[in-house]
């Protein structure tokens, strides 16, 4: 496949993360950052988010696995997810991390655990989107090599 065909496919790819509702515009705002200054900004940023989120999904399965439950650091771990989330426009996790904090508030220590199992999945499929993605970006290349190429 040419230069450009990979370029259209990772459009493509790109647009069907918005249209799945996979990611909303925290996503672009991301991507703009990176236009001049750090041509793989949003690469790294969401190596970064992929690389400590399972770490805080481990920490948050343990801590209801615990006992006595120990809330202050159940409420940390959801936060602390809310948060990495919202910042890369992840909003199926997002969404699942709500649901959570709402079982949070409520004491429902079961419902949390619920969406955790959602979490977990929505974390892994997205990182499976984005390992595709970031590797049609590699095989692509720049995109003045696509333009200059026709």
């Amino acid at each position: 496949m040419d230069s450009k065909a990979l370029h259209l496919k990772l459009q493509a790819m790109r647009q069907s993360f918005f249209d799945e509702g996979y990611l909303n515009c925290q996503y672009t705002q991301i991507e703009a950052l990176e236009k001049d200054k750090n041509p793989h900004f949003i690469v790294e940023v969401i190596t970064l988010y992929f690389r400590d989120s399972p770490n805080v999904i481990a920490a948050l399965e343990h801590e209801l696995e615990r006992e006595p439950k120990e809330v202050p650091k159940i409420t940390k771990c959801i936060l602390r997810l809310i948060s990495s989330t919202a910042c890369i426009g992840a909003i199926k996790i997002s969404s699942e991390l709500t649901k959570a904090n709402t079982f949070l508030q409520a004491g429902n220590i079961e419902g949390i655990k619920a969406a955790l199992r959602d979490i977990k999945k929505e974390h892994s499929e997205l990182r499976a989107k984005f390992e595709t993605y970031f590797q049609l970006m590699r095989q692509a290349g720049p995109v003045e090599q696509a333009v200059n190429s026709s």
